[in-house]
């Protein structure tokens, strides 16, 4: 930025905070990341894309609720490098219902406002397994 003169450093600033006000910044770095790790993809120096061994059923399933909880969140792309790390396959949308099964967990109007993640923990955190601790 040495070559930039105050007016143009000023202008840098000004469209970088801006972006960062309205929640683009972290987007558009994400973007650029994602980028050069295909391009490293491509030309063979690092690979992202191996294929995974089976994973155990509980692997799988913490990955589907992480997945679920940043896919919630909005955290798409880190969600997708998440996905292509860790093998993991989602089907469309993950079978909530599967899910809560699989956790012996019954959904009901308080519970299907948050991610299973959320849940899982507020009800670990409030250690009755109270599903009336999500109202706050």
């Amino acid at each position: 930025m040495e070559a930039m003169g105050k007016t143009d450093e000023e202008l840098f600033k000004a469209v970088k905070q801006s972006l960062i006000d309205n929640s683009l910044w972290n987007n558009l770095i994400s973007n650029v990341e994602t980028e050069i790790i295909k391009l490293f993809e491509e030309k063979g120096t690092i690979s992202t894309s191996n294929i995974k061994p089976q994973q155990p059923e509980m692997i799988e399933l913490i990955n589907k609720l992480i997945f679920e909880y940043m896919d919630w969140m909005g955290y798409k792309l880190t969600n997708s490098v998440f996905m292509k790390e860790s093998g993991t396959e989602i089907k469309v949308k993950t079978n909530r219902k599967y899910m809560a099964s699989q956790l012996d967990l019954e959904d009901n109007d308080k519970t299907l406002r948050l991610p299973l993640l959320t849940v899982l923990l507020t009800m670990f955190k409030n250690k009755d397994g109270d599903k009336e601790a999500l109202d706050d």
